[in-house]
């Protein structure tokens, strides 16, 4: 197998495998590298796994290198070489006591035919043993499972029953997959993952973690196929198990309104199904100052759950500021208090209908000097 690594990613590959010869430690690189290598894909991270405990593994390396975090849970270690950041993790197996919950680890150390068993899918299970021979990299594929044929048919497969049980994040992942790369569940994928949203139990989820997964799937450019796909296949009941009642409606219309405002966090606003409270209000100046410290991906949403058009007003309006400020005014000789406030709104309003009238400071002032008396 060939891989295309830059100059400091190599020379790194090289140090890790010199080191796992001189402590007679297997290492390898695993999962989204080795899938995104045979899919031609360019590899974004290379993580790292030895068929031991990584922290005893990088503690015994010479020259030192600079370990930048620990996490014993899990025996992985995050290290600095150069410029780059890379992950060293230990080979292991888990468990889930619960349905959603976070993995326990039970040993670790094992040997890979244990670990591969620990993956998500078949297609982030190969691993690719790294080795030096004749001060050269040798790269060697090892394929425990279906993970080979399984990528080159698109094929998502987990390794067990109960994996979307243990995991239920795992469906989520697999829809990301579906239009990242093309992939789809197999049949006896689409039949456990039915079964699983007939018979939720998230009472002891780790509702973070899930929401994490969420959050990340719909950060990305596929986030309105995706969102659409979790709508459609009431993957969201993963969340919170209840129903949600999705307006298509109303959501083609925020996001054709928000379209350059929109993130993964309005998708998750609309999972979450809070009913935002409707704002009443006519005056420009009112719709301003009730949405000028609201988050735009929130305001989507409450546009998507109102169709309140004081959003859509308030869009229009929220970029136009004041040249002039209160203390100009008090300059100029107006009383300080709350005259000088209400002169300001009456002239940012009026900012509000005509923009062009007010182009800059000056005009500004001859307006408030033509229109309020001094006090």
């Amino acid at each position: 197998m060939k891989f295309d690594f830059k100059y400091n990613t190599l020379e790194f590959i090289k140090f890790i495998a010199k080191n796992a010869q001189k402590q007679n430690i297997r290492v390898f690189f695993v999962g989204g590298a080795v899938r995104d290598s045979i899919l031609n894909i360019p590899i974004k991270d290379l993580d790292f796994i030895v068929e031991g405990d990584a922290i005893d593994f990088i503690n015994n390396i010479t020259p030192k290198i600079v370990i930048k975090s620990i996490h014993k849970d899990f025996s992985t270690v995050k290290v600095l070489w150069k410029d780059l950041e890379f992950d060293i993790a230990s080979t292991r197996t888990e468990k889930y006591p619960y349905s959603g919950c976070l993995p326990v680890v039970d040993e670790v150390g094992v040997n890979i035919e244990k670990d591969y068993l620990r993956r998500d899918f078949t297609v982030n299970s190969l691993y690719c043993e790294i080795k030096i021979i004749d001060n050269e990299v040798k790269y060697n594929l090892i394929d425990f499972s279906t993970g080979l044929s399984d990528i080159k048919t698109k094929t998502l497969r987990v390794f067990h029953n109960k994996s979307y049980i243990d995991d239920p994040s795992r469906i989520i992942r697999g829809v990301d997959f579906k239009y990242r790369f093309g992939f789809d569940f197999s049949c006896n994928d689409k039949n456990l993952i039915s079964n699983y949203l007939k018979n939720i139990d998230n009472s002891n989820m780790s509702i973070a973690r899930i929401q994490s997964v969420f959050e990340h799937v719909l950060d990305n450019k596929n986030a309105d196929k995706i969102f659409l796909e979790i709508i459609k296949k009431n993957y969201y009941r993963i969340l919170n198990n209840a129903d949600i009642n999705f307006n298509l409606k109303n959501y083609n219309k925020t996001k054709k309104l928000f379209k350059n405002f929109i993130n993964s966090s309005f998708y998750m606003n609309i999972l979450k199904n809070n009913q935002p409270e409707l704002v009443q209000t006519t005056s420009l100046i009112d719709i301003y100052k009730a949405f000028s410290k609201t988050d735009l991906n929130f305001l989507a949403y409450y546009f998507y759950k109102t169709q309140d058009k004081n959003a859509a007003e308030y869009l229009k309006i929220k970029d136009i500021k004041l040249n002039v400020s209160g203390r100009d005014l008090i300059v100029l000789g107006y009383s300080e208090g709350k005259k000088i406030g209400e002169i300001l709104d009456d002239l940012l309003e009026k900012k509000f209908l005509n923009p062009s009238l007010f182009t800059d400071k000056k005009t500004e002032i001859e307006y408030i000097l033509n229109c309020f008396h001094k006090m």
